[in-house]
């Protein structure tokens, strides 16, 4: 016997095109883009306080910059940006796992990525920092939203 194809409904280039106006202008993209440049703001400014206005090494200004970021984020990204709850101490404690396990890999490429650049490459300090932030930014976000603050289906829905 035979089995029949799944049809796969192909999307229009307007249908594909609204799709993804409706992720882009939905809130919590927005609070997400808003919390994550203040959160990145914060970061560069702590680096540069640190940094050019202390003297601290820029190895340790960036750890401290990243670290303070992180607690900055975590705050912001649980109460404004993805609105999670969480129904008991033992899922509070799972959620902050994750998000020290996600951030902590996005942190390691931000220490590394500046290392790599600054000391191999020779690069800008400042510079470096900038280009970083944003690799660093899309991929908090990916795992903010797939891994640490992933709602249950019947979370999802009773949100919509």
């Amino acid at each position: 016997m035979q089995e029949k194809p799944i049809s796969v409904r192909r999307m229009s280039m307007k249908e594909l095109i609204q799709k993804i106006i409706r992720k882009v202008f939905s809130r919590e993209f927005i609070s997400y883009a808003v919390f994550g440049v203040l959160t990145t703001i914060a970061n560069i400014l702590v680096f540069k306080l640190l940094f050019e206005h202390v003297g601290m090494a820029y190895g340790i200004a960036n750890i401290i910059a990243v670290l303070t970021a992180k607690v900055l984020a975590y705050i912001t990204n649980k109460l404004f940006v993805f609105r999670h709850h969480c129904a008991n101490a033992k899922e509070l404690l799972l959620e902050i796992i994750k998000y020290v396990f996600a951030r902590g890999f996005t942190g390691l490429i931000d220490i590394f990525g500046m290392f790599f650049a600054v000391e191999l490459l020779h690069a800008d300090e400042m510079m470096t920092k900038y280009i970083i932030q944003v690799i660093v930014i899309v991929l908090n976000y990916i795992l903010g939203k797939k891994l640490v603050f992933r709602n249950s289906k019947k979370q999802e829905l009773a949100q919509e």
